[in-house]
């Protein structure tokens, strides 16, 4: 190994997915039991991006009391 900083998997960058769209729900859902993970996706609790994007909207636009 040469000198210098060790590279770990970790420290790799990830590559972005894209956005989530109802496709990509639809693909999780049919695929269900080949994903790893938590529960939400394989059940399809998947906020899609512009879903997430509404609620953000809304919550953030409700006054403080």
């Amino acid at each position: 190994m040469a000198e210098g900083r060790r590279t770990d998997p970790l420290d790799k960058k990830i590559p972005d997915r894209g956005p989530i769209t109802k496709e990509v729900v639809d693909c999780i859902l049919k695929e269900a039991s080949r994903f790893r993970g938590g529960v939400r996706l394989s059940i399809g609790r998947i906020w899609t991006n512009k879903e997430y994007d509404e609620r953000r909207k809304r919550i953030l636009s409700t006054p403080l009391p």
